[in-house]
């Protein structure tokens, strides 16, 4: 696990469907990868976009 300081630019890779995840009134299933740290993080849920399928970043 890992922290990065906020709010911090991060490199999305692709973009995949995972497990539920549920936090402070956001829900989705999306996961973006993030290249440069090695793993994948819950889209919309941790990193701040509009959409959890942001367009333009393709499928793993």
């Amino acid at each position: 696990m890992a922290t990065a300081p906020g709010p911090t630019s991060v490199r999305v890779a692709c973009r995949v469907h995972g497990g539920l995840v549920e936090y402070d009134g956001y829900s989705n299933d999306a996961r973006s990868y993030l290249p440069d740290h090695g793993g994948y993080v819950s889209t919309s849920v941790v990193v701040d976009v509009d959409d959890a399928w942001p367009p333009g970043v393709p499928p793993c």
